[in-house]
């Protein structure tokens, strides 16, 4: 495929986009200059399960106290062109998964036809969603063999609201993970090993539960908005 026409070659919002395997590290960056992926020479050796990492954009409904994008928060979208074209040429690499993130990737304007075009490059498509957004057809796109979805609860009631800042967001997350659900979602509940992650524990476990779907626990990094809030955030703090 031809490089990308000039208008799309700066990068436009401060994404990260990258080619990797489990257990040995990355394999390729999209290099915004050339609008190519550019091989890591060494890299990747010995790792499995090729995947790619998509930031599409960093707008987001929340402000998480943990957010890893730090002040890359709310810069804006990543041009639809760039995305298919870096999902284009992805067959060279042999991924087994893409990984469409953000932000909140469904903010995308385009994003029902990045994930369309990212299940066409891969078998396996994961989400990384706040749940947020529930308009049916999004929704449905969710439910599409091949696509899983993974949304996470960041403590129980006021503590998650705490947590992303945003008063009401813990009911309106909890409705989403029944809607998505109810439509067939390959669903996984998740939660960060914060205090309030922590403390509510055997509620989300419970949860998970009820719904049928697993759940996943995954450590505080020291990175993004953590940095400054480490101490009201980290568990052993």
């Amino acid at each position: 495929m031809r490089p990308l026409e000039p208008e799309f070659r700066l990068e436009p919002v401060p994404v990260q986009w990258a080619v990797g395997t489990v257990g040995g590290g990355l394999t390729a960056e999209w290099d915004w200059a050339t609008g190519r992926w550019e091989e890591l020479p060494g890299a990747g050796a010995g790792g499995e399960h090729p995947y790619a990492w998509l930031e599409l954009t960093t707008h987001c409904p929340h402000r998480c106290r943990h957010c890893y994008l730090g002040d890359r928060l709310g810069k804006g979208h990543a041009p639809a062109a760039s995305i298919h074209a870096a999902l284009e040429t992805l067959t060279p690499f042999g991924v087994e998964e893409v990984v469409l993130a953000g932000g909140e990737p469904t903010m995308h304007p385009d994003f029902l036809a990045i994930l369309d075009h990212a299940r066409r490059a891969a078998p396996v498509v994961r989400v990384l969603t706040n749940g947020w957004s529930q308009y049916p057809e999004l929704i449905e796109a969710l439910a599409r063999p091949g696509v899983r979805v993974e949304v996470p609860l960041l403590g129980w009631e006021g503590d998650h609201d705490w947590m992303t800042r945003t008063p009401g967001s813990f009911a309106r997350i909890t409705a989403s993970l029944r809607q998505y659900r109810a439509a067939g979602v390959d669903l996984t509940l998740t939660t960060t090993l914060t205090k309030a992650g922590t403390a509510a524990l055997p509620r989300l476990r419970a949860l998970a539960k009820e719904l049928g779907i697993p759940f996943e626990a995954t450590a505080l990094a020291r990175q993004g908005e953590a940095v400054e809030h480490w101490s009201e955030l980290a568990a052993e703090a």
